[in-house]
């Protein structure tokens, strides 16, 4: 009891004294977490690297932004100012923390070399709308978007864990034409045309990165809006044209509603809101495009087929708000573009707040992907709309952020709304405000149906094994099918050690139920297993050890021991013992091969000097040298076996100089001995081997 109660007590202190964070939020109310409500703020950067309630980012329009796999929130660049500074969230501390950049505008990049991190590696300045991703290992990614008001097609990854930037594919310098190649054939020549108000983007299941449409180049050279959906392939560093025109892009070819089909495209449009669901569908709602549009669309990767889910098919419809919290085929939102401030929820359902038509919007929406309908959470159905922010860290009702475009957006594990700056009406400056929305769960349809979903390494070796986490949802039974693989089925939660002995690529199914109903999903070819590597052995010529050249890597051990430094693919025997090597091939494989009982007739010298024998091995006689002994000194030769028996003593009739002396073994067994020259000054040892 007593542990309770100081629990508790606790709880009350953090709650009085933490009045800038969403503890206190209630259920559908906004909270004015951080941030200045002055349009236009500028930045209070503290110092970088260190965390701070007091910090937040300037207040712009279209900065980029991420969630990473631990929940924190980032930001990159935007427009007025251009910056180049890179920002993280922690939504459990209500901190923001300065991590890079310069502080200043219109910063050019630092490219380095393609493929190779560096701490000097920057992208420099990006506006006028990027596009984002977080890859399922943790790694942040930027695509184009603008550079000094030239628009790019340079990707960049972004480690967490090194605060390192590293360019890895496309031009560096701006307004470049795309490379599209023949439609579904990846290559290395495969490139989008540089572009901006491109944040259509998704990480797919199997850590492919897509992107769609924005404002930029063809294959022709052309500007406009284009309607061309890419792939991005993280473990081969190469894209791949999907989908869509190569051109400037043509009007939606809706087809039928509900009903997919190879001709169906959304069309040229940019600054689009996208998410994708639990199945690994990617879905797309509104932009612009010759007027602006509300219609829902979805990617199926299976079929490679858009569909018109939901919404009108013509431009500039002002939308259906009926009443706040209900789901219905007659309640919509109005047509937008810029409606950056969106994210998707665990249930893989769209929110969305704001964005621009006729005006700047306040309005906000969840689509849920199950119904195809919308509910009107907040906010008015007229634009414009001035805010008020209330008390920082209090929730009230009548809170509410000013309308805005091109915000951005996360969903929090604490499955609630964020919403960070984004600019009113003039779109000249921004807000640098954060809020966070705690819905009404009331107000929002549940997804109690089970939805299959889960992630892998997927990308393995022959003969490894790979472990799976299952993120399904509203779930109580799993059926793992693993084609290809050693354990073909299993009804394990997270099956672990999943073992594919032959190369190739495998589909993997998991069906999830509830006792009520259940949800399949099936990646075909998730799995892949790259080819062999080529064989190993080890050869010896003397005391040197070779292994097969051509692997990427090498590494050599010692009766089980690693040998610092020893990364050739050759090493030279320091004594005797078992030897093995592991070469790596470019697929990061490894292949091992062994040689045992090497004798090594390395010299082993105690004393300013160095012992030598020759030859060495021996049959009957070898010559001694050793230039440390001058004309005069006396000398005993002792000679031990290799468990440190004395088995003879020799003391030279003659004395021992600096020139060669002969010495007979011819009466010894064969085997290996240690030969042992001293004076009263110096002992010299080196090992023989006696054949």
């Amino acid at each position: 009891m007593r542990t309770n109660f100081y629990r508790f007590s606790f709880l009350l202190i953090v709650l009085s004294l933490s009045c800038n964070h969403a503890l206190i939020a209630q259920a559908g109310w906004w909270t004015w977490l951080s941030g200045s409500n002055t349009l236009g703020a500028t930045a209070v950067y503290g110092t970088q690297g260190v965390p701070s309630v007091l910090n937040h980012p300037s207040g712009a329009y279209e900065q980029n932004q991420w969630k990473d796999n631990q929940g924190n929130f980032w930001v990159y660049g935007g427009t007025y100012p251009n910056l180049d500074d890179l920002w993280k969230y922690d939504p459990v501390t209500n901190e923001w923390t300065w991590v890079r950049g310069t502080g200043t505008a219109n910063v050019t990049p630092t490219y380095g070399t393609q493929g190779v991190p560096d701490p000097a590696n920057q992208p420099g300045e990006r506006s006028y709308g990027a596009g984002t991703w977080t890859d399922n290992n943790g790694n942040l990614w930027i695509f184009g978007g603008a550079v000094n008001f030239g628009s790019n097609n340079d990707l960049w990854k972004y480690d967490i864990s090194t605060n390192e930037w590293t360019w890895m594919k496309g031009s560096n310098i701006p307004d470049v034409s795309g490379v599209h190649g023949v439609l579904g054939v990846p290559s290395p020549l495969t490139e989008p045309g540089a572009r901006t108000e491109a944040y259509s983007t998704w990480t797919d299941l199997n850590n492919n990165l897509w992107l769609y449409g924005g404002l930029g180049y063809d294959d022709g050279g052309f500007s406009g809006s284009l309607g061309d959906l890419c792939k991005y392939d993280i473990s081969t560093n190469e894209w791949t044209w999907m989908h869509g025109p190569n051109m400037l892009a043509n009007l939606p070819t809706y087809g039928t509603l509900g009903v997919s089909s190879a001709t169906n495209e959304p069309g040229g449009r940019y600054t689009c809101s996208v998410w994708p669901d639990l199945q690994g569908n990617l879905w797309l709602f509104g932009g612009g495009a010759n007027g602006n549009r509300n219609d829902v669309w979805k990617f199926d990767q299976l079929v490679n087929e858009w569909t018109w889910m939901a919404g009108p098919n013509v431009t500039n419809d002002l939308g259906s708000y009926q009443t706040q919290c209900t789901y219905g085929p007659n309640n919509y939102p109005e047509a937008r573009f810029e409606s950056r401030a969106s994210t998707y929820d665990k249930c893989g359902n769209l929110w969305l707040f704001g964005g621009m038509d006729a005006g700047v919007l306040n309005d906000l929406w969840v689509f849920n992907t199950q119904l195809l309908q919308w509910s009107w959470q907040s906010g008015t159905n007229t634009p414009n709309q001035p805010g008020n922010w209330g008390t920082m860290g209090v929730a009230s009702a009548t809170n509410m952020p000013a309308s805005r475009c091109s915000g951005v957006a996360w969903w929090g594990n604490d499955n609630k709304f964020y919403m960070f700056g984004g600019p009113d009406a003039g779109v000249t400056s921004g807000f640098a405000d954060l809020w966070v929305y705690n819905p009404d769960t009331s107000c929002v349809a549940n997804c109690a149906y089970p939805f299959a979903v889960f992630i892998a390494p997927n990308h393995i070796c022959p003969g490894t094994c790979t472990d799976f986490t299952n993120l399904s949802s509203n779930a109580t039974s799993f059926l793992w099918t693993f084609n290809g693989a050693s354990t073909t089925t299993s009804t394990d939660v997270n099956p672990q050690n999943i073992c594919y002995n032959t190369p190739g690529s495998y589909g993997v199914t998991l069906i999830a139920s509830n006792g009520a109903a259940s949800d399949t999903l099936t990646l075909l070819n998730f799995i892949t297993v790259y080819p062999y590597p080529p064989p190993q052995g080890i050869s010896q010529s003397g005391d040197t050890l070779f292994a097969n050249p051509g692997a990427v890597t090498y590494q050599w051990y010692q009766d089980g021991n690693i040998i610092p430094g020893a990364t050739n693919y050759f090493y030279v025997a320091q004594s005797s013992g078992s030897f093995n090597v592991v070469a790596t091939d470019n697929n990061g494989c490894e292949v091992e091969a062994v040689i045992f009982d090497v004798i090594a007739g390395i010299q082993s010298a105690m004393g300013n000097g160095e012992l030598a024998i020759y030859p060495n091995p021996v049959t009957e006689k070898f010559t001694i040298h050793n230039a440390q002994f001058t004309m005069g000194t006396a000398v005993e030769i002792s000679i031990y076996n290799m468990v440190g028996e004395l088995v003879k003593v020799v003391r030279p009739s003659s004395v021992l100089g600096p020139q060669p002396f002969v010495f007979d073994v011819s009466y010894l067994s064969k085997g290996v001995y240690w030969l042992e020259v001293s004076s009263n000054e110096k002992t010299f040892r080196a090992r023989f081997i006696k054949q």
